[in-house]
């Protein structure tokens, strides 16, 4: 695979006609090149073959090894979650994109070949972590979640070849939940006297650590759209700051299981033995949250400083905590003053 990322680095680069100009920044300049810059395009292509088979690794080590494989299959997950996990991939595509479309633009490739290698190192990345899924029998491979790696991506794509920019952006905003302390019991098998508690139950399945908070714990984190409105009213909007952008997000609660509220204590577990935990569905509901917020789109900011303008684009990824509205699909309409 890491043979595949870097023949199609070398296909688009290399045939991908460059601009001639006499004179190049330095190699460790954060400026990026107005011409192809052939060490800066290898030291790219080289890091980004490494990255790439060290994640390969990681998520083989993580998916596969740590799940009992068979041969491919597909799953329709489609009604998972509450489909935070769709939101997740949206996100996700969508910002790798980004992050690949600025590195080979500091390696001086063209504006139109770097939002479509983005794109692609974004379908690349995101469609390994699908066909490990598919070789793993607890999951499966995913038809809607590649649905929505293909919608994360071309969402770059099409702003960056129609607009040349990024009105609208996804990001993530994510803060610790606590969890009542109350002894959960098995209904079955009879008898058992095992017990758990959300909170052990939230740190086996989402992890524990900020990358799990802001990646995979459901009931912590929310999905933004954030818009930037006055790159859409040109002179009409010109007394909108720059920089002000509304944000509509989606978040969830009471998410312990993919559908339901019912699970095993051990995943790899199926005879009738195995001890197994219900929640009471009135006391703990499922829960679509989405809100309506302001957001700052850290990128607009005047700054002359390169480091601190790629340091803006970096973090530009987190929704700035801001008062917030909040509608929930069990009728609840909530003011936040200021949400995470």
């Amino acid at each position: 695979m890491a043979r595949t990322i870097f023949t199609l680095f070398f296909l688009l680069f290399f045939l991908a006609p460059a601009r001639q100009n006499a004179q190049q920044p330095a190699f460790f300049s954060l400026q990026p090149a107005d011409t192809l810059h052939k060490p800066r395009l290898w030291a790219a292509v080289g890091s980004g073959s490494v990255i790439y088979s060290t994640a390969l690794v990681f998520m083989h080590r993580s998916w596969v090894s740590n799940a009992p494989s068979k041969h491919f299959h597909t799953i329709n997950d489609s009604g998972d979650w509450n489909q935070m996990d769709k939101m997740g991939h949206w996100f996700l595509s969508y910002n790798q994109g980004r992050w690949l479309y600025s590195g080979v633009r500091w390696a001086g490739v063209r504006p139109r070949t770097a939002a479509w290698l983005g794109f692609a190192g974004s379908q690349l990345m995101m469609g390994t972590l699908e066909m490990f899924d598919g070789y793993a029998s607890r999951w499966g491979f995913s038809w809607s979640d590649m649905g929505f790696n293909l919608l994360g991506s071309g969402m770059f794509l099409s702003q960056q070849i129609g607009w040349g920019e990024q009105r609208i952006m996804m990001k993530v905003s994510a803060w610790p939940k606590t969890y009542p302390s109350d002894p959960i019991y098995p209904v079955s098998p009879a008898g058992s006297d095992g017990s758990t508690t959300l909170q052990q139950r939230s740190d086996a399945l989402y992890g524990t650590g900020p990358v799990s908070l802001f990646l995979k714990n459901y009931n912590a984190s929310t999905v933004w759209v954030s818009v930037n409105p006055r790159s859409f009213l040109s002179e009409r909007g010109a007394w909108l700051p720059r920089w002000l952008n509304v944000a509509v997000g989606m978040g969830a609660d009471n998410l312990f299981v993919g559908q339901g509220y019912e699970w095993k204590a051990n995943l790899d577990c199926n005879g009738p033995d195995c001890d197994t935990y219900r929640l009471d569905p009135d006391r703990y509901p499922r829960t679509r949250q989405f809100y309506l917020s302001f957001d700052i789109d850290l990128t607009r900011i005047p700054v002359r400083n390169r480091f601190l303008r790629m340091l803006a684009g970096a973090v530009n990824i987190i929704k700035v905590p801001a008062p917030a509205l909040e509608f929930t699909d069990r009728g609840a309409v909530r003011f936040h003053p200021l949400f995470f």
